[in-house]
Protein backbone atom coordinates (compact mmCIF):
# COMPACT_ATOMS: atom_id res chain seq x y z
CA UNK A 1 0.00 0.00 0.00
CA UNK A 2 1.27 3.19 -0.78
CA UNK A 3 0.14 6.09 1.12
CA UNK A 4 0.24 9.81 0.06
CA UNK A 5 0.64 12.68 2.77
CA UNK A 6 0.24 15.55 1.06
CA UNK A 7 -0.56 19.05 3.12
CA UNK A 8 -3.01 21.52 2.12
CA UNK A 9 -1.78 24.79 0.24
CA UNK A 10 -0.79 28.08 1.32
CA UNK A 11 -3.10 30.76 3.89
CA UNK A 12 -2.17 33.83 4.86
CA UNK A 13 -1.61 32.85 8.42
CA UNK A 14 1.65 30.73 7.20
CA UNK A 15 3.39 33.72 5.27
CA UNK A 16 2.65 36.02 8.05
CA UNK A 17 4.16 33.80 10.36
CA UNK A 18 0.66 33.61 12.68
CA UNK A 19 0.15 30.54 14.68
CA UNK A 20 -3.38 29.05 12.96
CA UNK A 21 -3.37 25.05 14.73
CA UNK A 22 -6.53 23.82 14.27
CA UNK A 23 -8.37 26.88 13.66
CA UNK A 24 -10.51 27.10 10.60
CA UNK A 25 -8.46 29.27 8.35
CA UNK A 26 -9.01 29.02 4.41
CA UNK A 27 -6.63 28.55 1.70
CA UNK A 28 -5.22 32.27 0.23
CA UNK A 29 -5.27 32.77 -3.74
CA UNK A 30 -1.91 31.40 -3.92
CA UNK A 31 -3.06 28.62 -1.87
CA UNK A 32 -5.69 27.94 -4.23
CA UNK A 33 -3.35 28.09 -7.48
CA UNK A 34 -0.60 25.07 -5.05
CA UNK A 35 -3.92 23.21 -4.73
CA UNK A 36 -4.54 23.32 -8.56
CA UNK A 37 -0.89 22.51 -9.53
CA UNK A 38 -1.10 19.63 -7.22
CA UNK A 39 -4.32 18.17 -8.31
CA UNK A 40 -2.59 18.43 -12.02
CA UNK A 41 -0.06 16.58 -11.01
CA UNK A 42 -1.88 13.91 -8.96
CA UNK A 43 -4.16 13.55 -12.06
CA UNK A 44 -2.62 10.51 -13.74
CA UNK A 45 -2.16 9.21 -9.86
CA UNK A 46 -3.89 5.59 -9.57
CA UNK A 47 -5.49 6.89 -6.32
CA UNK A 48 -8.06 4.43 -4.91
CA UNK A 49 -9.24 6.51 -1.71
CA UNK A 50 -8.81 10.05 -0.55
CA UNK A 51 -9.22 11.17 2.93
CA UNK A 52 -8.96 14.58 4.25
CA UNK A 53 -8.64 16.93 7.80
CA UNK A 54 -12.29 18.55 8.29
CA UNK A 55 -10.55 21.87 8.18
CA UNK A 56 -11.70 24.22 5.37
CA UNK A 57 -7.56 24.47 3.95
CA UNK A 58 -7.14 20.67 3.54
CA UNK A 59 -10.90 19.99 2.53
CA UNK A 60 -10.47 22.96 -0.27
CA UNK A 61 -6.88 21.13 -1.28
CA UNK A 62 -8.74 17.58 -1.43
CA UNK A 63 -11.27 18.47 -3.43
CA UNK A 64 -9.29 20.12 -6.03
CA UNK A 65 -7.29 16.76 -6.20
CA UNK A 66 -10.55 14.45 -6.34
CA UNK A 67 -11.92 16.91 -9.33
CA UNK A 68 -9.76 13.91 -11.63
CA UNK A 69 -11.18 11.12 -9.67
CA UNK A 70 -14.27 11.61 -8.77
CA UNK A 71 -13.82 9.44 -5.02
CA UNK A 72 -16.17 9.44 -2.11
CA UNK A 73 -14.04 12.16 -0.04
CA UNK A 74 -13.49 10.56 3.82
CA UNK A 75 -12.85 13.04 6.12
CA UNK A 76 -11.14 12.69 9.62
CA UNK A 77 -11.76 15.72 12.24
CA UNK A 78 -8.68 13.26 13.82
CA UNK A 79 -6.40 14.63 10.53
CA UNK A 80 -6.62 18.04 12.47
CA UNK A 81 -3.75 20.08 12.83
CA UNK A 82 -2.79 20.14 16.36
CA UNK A 83 -4.29 22.22 18.89
CA UNK A 84 -2.15 25.50 19.82
CA UNK A 85 -5.18 26.66 22.12
CA UNK A 86 -4.26 30.17 23.29
CA UNK A 87 -1.99 30.47 20.95
CA UNK A 88 -3.95 30.81 17.61
CA UNK A 89 -4.16 33.33 15.84
CA UNK A 90 -1.29 35.46 17.19
CA UNK A 91 1.95 36.28 15.36
CA UNK A 92 5.30 34.14 16.68
CA UNK A 93 6.63 37.85 17.95
CA UNK A 94 3.29 37.95 20.33
CA UNK A 95 3.68 34.53 21.77
CA UNK A 96 7.39 35.17 22.76
CA UNK A 97 6.37 38.76 24.27
CA UNK A 98 2.95 37.19 26.00
CA UNK A 99 3.97 33.58 26.79
CA UNK A 100 7.91 34.14 27.50
CA UNK A 101 7.86 32.88 30.98
CA UNK A 102 6.35 29.61 29.94
CA UNK A 103 8.15 29.30 26.91
CA UNK A 104 11.24 29.36 28.63
CA UNK A 105 10.20 27.16 31.98
CA UNK A 106 9.40 24.74 29.26
CA UNK A 107 12.92 25.13 27.41
CA UNK A 108 14.81 24.57 31.35
CA UNK A 109 12.73 21.29 31.63
CA UNK A 110 13.21 19.77 28.52
CA UNK A 111 9.34 19.48 27.81
CA UNK A 112 8.36 20.75 24.84
CA UNK A 113 6.93 17.01 24.18
CA UNK A 114 4.87 16.58 26.83
CA UNK A 115 4.04 19.83 27.77
CA UNK A 116 0.99 21.69 25.90
CA UNK A 117 0.08 24.63 25.23
CA UNK A 118 -2.04 26.47 27.42
CA UNK A 119 -5.60 24.91 26.16
CA UNK A 120 -4.21 23.28 23.44
CA UNK A 121 -2.15 19.74 22.84
CA UNK A 122 1.06 18.44 23.70
CA UNK A 123 3.51 16.84 20.44
CA UNK A 124 3.06 13.94 22.46
CA UNK A 125 -0.89 13.60 21.97
CA UNK A 126 -0.08 15.00 18.62
CA UNK A 127 1.96 11.87 17.79
CA UNK A 128 -0.58 9.66 19.54
CA UNK A 129 -3.70 10.90 17.55
CA UNK A 130 -1.79 11.01 14.26
CA UNK A 131 -0.57 6.97 14.18
CA UNK A 132 -4.11 6.27 15.65
CA UNK A 133 -5.24 7.62 12.41
CA UNK A 134 -2.38 6.09 9.86
CA UNK A 135 -3.43 2.86 11.88
CA UNK A 136 -7.02 3.38 10.47
CA UNK A 137 -6.78 4.48 7.41
CA UNK A 138 -4.21 0.99 6.59
CA UNK A 139 -6.32 -1.15 8.75
CA UNK A 140 -9.81 -0.10 6.40
CA UNK A 141 -8.99 0.95 3.19
CA UNK A 142 -8.51 -2.29 0.67
CA UNK A 143 -6.85 0.18 -1.97
CA UNK A 144 -2.99 0.08 -3.29
CA UNK A 145 -3.10 4.21 -3.42
CA UNK A 146 -4.35 6.38 -0.89
CA UNK A 147 -4.10 10.03 -0.38
CA UNK A 148 -4.30 11.79 2.77
CA UNK A 149 -4.48 15.75 2.81
CA UNK A 150 -3.46 16.71 5.98
CA UNK A 151 -1.24 19.45 7.71
CA UNK A 152 2.29 19.51 8.65
CA UNK A 153 2.25 18.92 12.13
CA UNK A 154 0.81 15.44 11.67
CA UNK A 155 3.10 14.51 8.92
CA UNK A 156 6.20 15.84 10.81
CA UNK A 157 4.55 13.58 13.66
CA UNK A 158 4.20 10.53 11.62
CA UNK A 159 7.59 10.62 9.83
CA UNK A 160 8.82 11.34 13.52
CA UNK A 161 7.00 8.04 15.02
CA UNK A 162 8.38 5.92 12.28
CA UNK A 163 12.17 7.40 12.14
CA UNK A 164 12.36 6.68 16.06
CA UNK A 165 13.52 10.98 16.24
CA UNK A 166 13.50 12.60 19.35
CA UNK A 167 11.25 15.75 19.63
CA UNK A 168 14.55 17.64 19.34
CA UNK A 169 15.37 16.11 16.35
CA UNK A 170 11.90 16.71 14.33
CA UNK A 171 13.26 20.43 13.32
CA UNK A 172 16.08 18.94 11.11
CA UNK A 173 13.24 18.85 8.01
CA UNK A 174 10.34 21.03 6.32
CA UNK A 175 6.84 20.06 4.97
CA UNK A 176 5.88 22.79 2.84
CA UNK A 177 2.62 23.75 1.72
CA UNK A 178 1.09 20.75 -0.91
CA UNK A 179 4.19 19.31 -0.38
CA UNK A 180 3.94 14.87 -1.16
CA UNK A 181 5.08 12.43 1.47
CA UNK A 182 5.12 8.90 0.40
CA UNK A 183 4.91 6.17 2.64
CA UNK A 184 5.15 2.39 1.66
CA UNK A 185 2.97 0.06 3.76
CA UNK A 186 3.90 -3.54 4.42
CA UNK A 187 0.70 -5.53 5.64
CA UNK A 188 2.15 -8.36 5.94
CA UNK A 189 4.93 -7.22 8.40
CA UNK A 190 3.05 -4.21 9.58
CA UNK A 191 5.99 -1.42 8.79
CA UNK A 192 6.30 1.78 6.64
CA UNK A 193 8.77 2.57 4.13
CA UNK A 194 9.36 6.26 3.35
CA UNK A 195 10.11 6.66 -0.39
CA UNK A 196 9.45 10.58 -0.87
CA UNK A 197 9.47 13.39 1.64
CA UNK A 198 8.22 17.36 0.97
CA UNK A 199 8.38 16.92 -2.84
CA UNK A 200 7.26 20.07 -4.07
CA UNK A 201 8.94 19.17 -7.71
CA UNK A 202 4.85 20.22 -9.29
CA UNK A 203 5.48 23.77 -7.78
CA UNK A 204 9.08 24.53 -9.35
Amino acid sequence: MYLYLIRHGQTDANINKIYQGNSNVPLNDSGKEQAKILAWRFKGYPIGALYSSDLERALETARAINQYHDLNLVIERDLQEISLGEWQGKTREQVKSEYSDFIQKRRDNDDIYTTAVPGGESYQMLEKRAMAMLEKITGESEEEHVAIVTHGGIIKSIIGHILELPHQKRNAFDIYNTSITVLKYSVEKNRFKIKALNDTAHLE
